[in-house]
């Protein structure tokens, strides 16, 4: 079918194979091509789910650092520092 898209070709190779067959059970009348695409977006989705996750996670780590070292200095206390720097 004629596209101005790009086209990528996939070599059947065992994993491959394994995916289709894994894929074929959720979509039995589907293609291969179409599996594969069932598949690259399935695929996508979760990755994009698993760097959110992580993106979570990281904030949660961070947010725990904070409330440990949290009130460390007294109210003003940076401000009162800076008076102390020359202009």
């Amino acid at each position: 079918m004629p596209t101005t898209r790009p086209r990528t070709q996939v070599t059947h190779t065992r994993d491959v194979e394994d995916a289709l067959e894994i894929a074929r059970s959720r979509w039995p009348d589907e293609s291969p091509s179409a599996l594969l695409m069932h598949l690259v977006v399935r695929g996508g989705e979760a990755i994009r789910d698993e760097q959110a996750q992580r993106a979570l996670a990281r904030r949660g780590a961070v947010d725990v650092v904070v409330e440990r070292f949290a009130g460390i200095y007294p109210t003003g206390y940076l401000s009162e520092l800076r008076e102390d720097w020359p202009e």
